[in-house]
């Protein structure tokens, strides 16, 4: 086969693959219920490789695939019951690493990769695991599916994946292509086999502020330009842009909510300002996540999972319960941290 000259040092590097320059990207959450994932053209690798992937889990739950072959006879995924990489070369379970991979909506790094009969794997470029094993192929054909008796799908983000065959670069699938548009996904190696995904329709544009891709604002109105949306509790009033409370609400009751907004177990960036407090304190709640209590005027920002259920809320908190002052810029988005 014909190789372009695109080569890169056999190694891993998080900043250089998460990113890549760009300041907006589509990101996927695959959905390991919903049966998702990406088939590509197979690949042999028989001499050194390196397969990097950079993903961020939403939930540990069952094992997460993130590249494998269409017999399940080669996989690597991560393992929920240590948080490790497992990987299956020829239908066997060959390799088990502990490691500390966590459902935190941050993005790792996973870097598997051999030189002669020394095996071996990092995680965000510490090396967890090292082996020498007679083995020689390894075979590739899907992305976040296992296939075969025991099927297994990634429930999270996988935003990269980079196959490297000796020095050369040869599958690079920067996976941020807007799936409600194409179905298509790009290998901008040195192969160019593009991909596909697979029963995938939908995808969410973020954009990178500092190492954090923020994904679109969810709260409509933020800063209560109209009275539409809101569900207010007792004595709260929407006016001038501005939202009120005269203390009428009793403690931990809502001031406003909106409902629906946010998914369990997704992490966000939440912001908001408090104007004239008088009595009392403030407390987002995300989900059944009860965050900071707030008990004097400014402008706070904070960034926690939602829990239990989907509701975005804005509650009186401590003492009375009373809480008398304003609200205004009220944000939500969905975030995806570097580590």
């Amino acid at each position: 086969m014909l190789r372009m000259n695109n080569r890169i040092a056999l190694g891993s590097n998080l900043g250089k693959s998460i990113g890549n320059g760009t300041t907006n990207r589509y990101f996927t959450t695959l959905q390991s219920a919903s049966s998702q994932y990406y088939n590509i053209p197979t690949v042999t690798l028989t001499g050194d490789f390196q397969i990097e992937v950079d993903f961020s889990l939403t939930s540990l739950t069952g094992d997460h695939c993130l590249i494998g072959d269409s017999t399940g006879q080669n996989t690597i995924r991560v393992d929920a019951t240590n948080g490790g990489i497992d990987v299956f070369i020829g239908g066997v379970l060959t390799i088990v690493s502990d490691g500390s991979f966590t459902a935190d909506s941050k993005f790792n790094n996973m870097l598997f990769k051999r030189v002669g009969t020394t095996w071996t794997i990092e995680y965000n470029g510490v090396q967890i695991y090292t082996n020498t094993i007679a083995l020689s192929n390894f075979e590739c054909s899907t992305i976040s599916k296992r296939f075969g008796a025991f099927p297994n799908y990634f429930n999270g983000v996988i935003s990269e994946v980079k196959i490297t065959d000796g020095t050369d670069l040869i599958r690079y699938y920067k996976l941020d292509e807007d799936l409600s548009a194409t179905s298509t996904i790009i290998d901008s190696g040195s192969d160019g086999s593009n991909g596909t995904a697979i029963s995938i329709s939908s995808s969410e544009l973020f954009t990178l502020v500092g190492n954090d891709w923020e994904g679109s604002e969810l709260v409509v109105n933020g800063d209560f330009s109209t009275d539409t949306v809101w569900t207010k509790g007792t004595g709260v009033t929407i006016a001038s842009g501005v939202c009120s409370s005269d203390g009428t609400v009793s403690a931990y009751s809502t001031l406003i909510s909106q409902n629906g907004i946010i998914i369990v177990g997704y992490r966000y960036k939440t912001s908001y300002d408090v104007l004239n407090i008088s009595q009392d304190g403030l407390k987002l709640i995300l989900g059944n996540n009860a965050l900071t209590n707030r008990t004097t005027n400014g402008t706070f920002e904070e960034i926690d999972n939602c829990e239990t259920n989907t509701n975005f809320l804005l509650n009186a908190a401590t003492g009375s319960g009373k809480f008398i002052g304003d609200i205004d810029n009220v944000s939500c988005k969905r975030i995806l941290q570097a580590p």
